[in-house]
């Protein structure tokens, strides 16, 4: 029996274009700077209770009340969240609060009040810091 060896530039060549169709290739890793701001936790939620989440979830009915909860780190001094709702027909809704802390650390929340008329399907709420954009959450409305 007769074995075919193929030079180790040719096995690499043979392996680079066997991959080369493969999507989702990557990842990177970054460490965020220990003094810069940051959301340590971040919930939808159906309510406020005691200033903690209850009711986390992605998924609402018309008609629900929807918040946005969110713990903060390194905000030292004072400070404006600005939450951008974004419907399905990407009309936009702004509610925006100021707080000043102490020790580097907030929580805070925001309430959106849907009504039977709110558009159906996937929203977001962008979270900006001092009018710099954080991140984004999604989450839907359904009918009932």
């Amino acid at each position: 029996m007769k074995r075919l060896l193929l030079p180790p530039l040719a096995f690499s060549l043979l392996l680079i274009l066997a991959c080369s169709s493969t999507e989702g290739q990557g990842s990177k890793a970054t460490e965020p700077s220990s003094a810069a701001p940051m959301i340590i936790e971040g919930f939808m939620c159906t309510a406020i209770y005691e200033d903690k989440p209850v009711g986390i979830d992605n998924d609402f009915i018309v008609d629900d009340r929807v918040y946005i909860w969110l713990s903060w780190e390194n905000v030292i001094g004072a400070h404006e969240v600005k939450i951008v709702w974004v419907d399905p027909n990407e009309n936009l809704y702004e509610t925006k609060d100021s707080f000043t802390s102490r020790d580097g650390k907030m929580t805070i929340y925001f309430l959106l009040d849907t009504t039977s008329s709110a558009p159906v399907g996937r929203w977001l709420a962008e979270v900006y810091l001092d009018g710099i954009f954080v991140r984004s959450y999604a989450f839907w409305l359904s009918s009932l």
